[in-house]
């Protein structure tokens, strides 16, 4: 178990315990099966909740698993907040607690999709001609190495430190990582379709959010910054220049846009800090390999990368666990609690 009991270990007990929870605090639920990934494990779905009135001014979204590997870290982070605020929500505000947005990838336990589609790289207009990503294809056999120990892997980390001491590390963030349209088995990969994760989050945001004034969507991420620390990213405004996701398009935050509302929606993604940036891409980087070499890996091999994967993502401390759930209350105190709906 985790270091903090709110937190689950996988996605079945994850999505058990926030079915229980919605029922024991009396929410309506919605369960919205995947179309086509089964598990042998149990169902795999999306959960739906929804606190406060069906009628209402101001709707707010709180989304977790959009990347698989982040899950149960917002998971615990939505029962410790349904809990809490149970009795404090403005009487004109309605909460849609949207449990595992990526309910595949959280079985799976990856960052994407089933189909290694990269859900915040995924919502744009596969219409328009798609993005093109220059710097990402130098560094693609790079970062998908041919082989994850070895010869092969020193030669790829050496190629990923020459072009950092050429572009700088700010480069390898804002332009190798946000996002390419190329390589359907490479790190993400925001896809040549809308996914079905993206177009299920549109239509629930599209069904509970019909007739509000304003919304709100914040959504639920670990793996970026300080260990322990809380970026609030605000993608309602344009970030500047020095930013590290500032060139990253695609967001899930996005489907938000859809609604016919009084004001601009706000819509924001924490992101909570949690091993040294190189390591997680490493852990990301072992993970794309496994994908692609899952028939002939050792097990023993794929328990360590999983087990990699989910450290660089889930830093099981009771001080991590507290600093996500007292830095989410705060944001949930100043963008829910205290919103006034402006019209």
């Amino acid at each position: 178990m985790p270091a903090n009991p709110v937190f689950s270990d996988n996605y079945f007990e994850a999505q058990k315990r926030f079915i229980d929870l919605s029922h024991r605090l009396g929410f309506p639920t919605e369960v919205i099966p995947h179309p086509t990934f089964e598990s042998k494990e149990g169902p795999v779905q999306v959960t739906v909740a929804v606190q406060g009135p069906t009628e209402c001014e101001h709707v707010v979204f709180i989304t977790s698993g959009v990347h698989g590997t982040e899950l149960t870290a917002g998971s615990g982070i939505q029962l410790d907040l349904m809990q809490r605020y149970i009795d404090n929500l403005p009487a004109t505000t309605k909460v849609v607690w949207i449990h595992a947005v990526n309910p595949a990838g959280s079985v799976i336990f990856t960052r994407t999709d089933e189909n290694n589609v990269d859900n915040n790289r995924n919502s744009i207009n596969f219409s328009n001609a798609l993005p093109q990503n220059p710097d990402y294809e130098e560094l693609h056999d790079a970062i998908c190495a041919f082989d994850v120990s070895g010869e092969a892997w020193d030669h790829a980390n050496s190629q990923i430190k020459a072009y950092t001491n050429k572009n700088g590390a700010g480069a390898l963030t804002q332009k190798v990582l946000k996002g390419q349209y190329t390589e359907p088995m490479g790190l993400f990969y925001g896809g040549n379709q809308t996914t079905w994760c993206t177009r299920n989050l549109q239509n629930v945001i599209a069904r509970y959010g019909a007739g509000a004034k304003s919304a709100t969507i914040i959504d639920l991420h670990t793996g970026v910054g300080p260990c322990g620390f809380c970026e609030v990213m605000d993608l309602s405004s344009k970030p500047g220049d020095e930013v590290e996701w500032n060139l990253i398009g695609g967001f899930m935050c996005d489907a938000i846009d859809l609604l016919d509302v009084s004001v601009p929606p706000t819509k924001l993604i924490l992101e909570f800090g949690t091993v040294p940036f190189e390591q997680v891409l490493d852990a990301h980087r072992r993970d794309n390999w496994l994908k692609r070499n899952r028939a002939t890996a050792a097990s023993e091999l794929k328990r360590e990368i999983q087990q990699e994967l989910k450290d660089a993502l889930f830093v099981d401390t009771p001080e991590w666990c507290e600093a996500l759930l007292s830095q989410s209350r705060d944001v949930f105190e100043n963008y829910v609690l205290k919103t006034e709906v402006k019209v």
